[in-house]
């Protein structure tokens, strides 16, 4: 996964669907080559590996886009605090100019490729900041009324509950992106777990079926020589072969759908899935891959 990124990537999005391919391509290896998984406890412990490693990925993803994020809001913020410092805005019309270089230092930022998934956040949380500034920036200003800086005052802090707002809103919705891929993990490993349990279901069932076969030519070729006793005996494991086959004919769909709820359980709790969210129930899970 490491030679398919490039941190930060710009989306969240663009991370989980490289993590996805990757996933995918991990479970078709393990199934391929896992044997004597009764009870999916490899399965389970491989879903475990596949979230630490994601989780890792994410919290590598956040840590490279706030730092990148950091290092050039500070390098296109320099001049605005230098002025700040200087006192260039404390000044009638101050607040004027306030307000135009913070607009140019916005389109400057906005202009930065690639900032990735804290691009908001950082720009936000320095955008908070300097609140308190401007209020103070704005009552020094000799240019306006007492009432223009009143409306002023409650524009700035208007803008700044808009923001957390936003903010807020950003998170949820990558929360959001976040349990559908957890959804989309959980599918794809019940999809091949199914796939996997029918086709060694299908293998049990043909050797059944040959080995009944064989037995069956044998006791024919005995009749045919004149051994009857013999083929007589041979009665009863032709018997136990069939009742063999055909319970596990019957017993096919039910075993399976047991064995998928069992694992859709499970891995829920690995991964961390409320039923609400991902949109079906536990049970009767495996009849969205009938």
């Amino acid at each position: 996964m490491t030679q398919r990124l490039n941190l930060p990537t710009d989306t969240l999005q663009e991370l989980l669907e490289v993590h996805t391919a990757c996933e995918r391509e991990a479970i078709v290896v393990f199934m391929n080559q896992s044997f004597k998984d009764e009870n999916q406890d490899f399965q389970k412990k491989l879903l475990e590996i596949i979230k630490n490693n994601k989780e890792g990925f994410l919290q590598q993803n956040e840590e490279a886009s706030a730092k990148y994020c950091q290092t050039k809001l500070d390098q296109i913020s320099k001049t605005l605090k230098e002025s700040i410092s200087a006192g260039s805005f404390s000044v009638s019309g101050g607040h004027k100019l306030y307000r135009k270089a913070m607009e140019r230092l916005q389109q400057d930022y906005c202009h930065v490729p690639r900032k990735g998934v804290k691009t908001n956040e950082v720009l936000q949380n320095f955008l908070q900041s300097q609140v308190a500034i401007e209020i103070s920036i704005l009552q020094s200003d000799k240019a306006l009324t007492d009432a223009a800086k009143a409306i002023a005052e409650e524009q700035a802090r208007k803008e700044a509950t808009e923001r957390e707002r936003e903010l807020l809103i950003q998170k949820q919705y990558e929360q959001q992106q976040q349990m559908e891929a957890q959804d989309r993990s959980l599918r794809e490993n019940i999809a091949q777990l199914r796939e996997k349990l029918e086709r060694e279901r299908e293998n049990f069932e043909k050797e059944k079926e040959r080995l009944l076969e064989h037995r069956l030519k044998a006791q024919n070729d005995l009749l045919t020589e004149g051994f009857s006793r013999k083929a007589e005996e041979m009665k009863a494991e032709i018997k136990h072969l069939r009742n063999i086959i055909e319970k596990s004919k019957k017993d096919k769909a039910s075993w399976i759908s047991k064995t998928l709820d069992g694992l859709a359980t499970e891995a829920t709790a690995i991964l961390s899935l409320p039923a609400k969210v991902i949109g079906w129930g536990l049970k009767g899970l495996s009849s969205l891959f009938k």
